[in-house]
């Protein structure tokens, strides 16, 4: 559960363009130990949720 967190975290805050050297560290050695799918996974989702997000909200703002 916390190895998911952290990378929802560390994608989310890729989203955003903010992070910390500390937290890129420890992203790369979960990214070394587990490869990196759980971040190809996590971010695809996450896109698509904020796509998703900016098209319900456009279409309430034009109806």
């Amino acid at each position: 559960m916390k190895g998911t967190l952290q990378v929802f975290k560390a994608v989310a805050s890729a989203m955003i363009g903010v992070g910390k050297k500390k937290n890129l560290a420890k992203d790369f050695e979960a990214t070394e130990k587990n490869g990196p799918w759980p971040y190809i996974v996590v971010g695809i989702i996450m896109t698509v949720l904020f796509i998703g997000t900016i098209l319900a909200a456009v279409r309430f703002a034009l109806s």
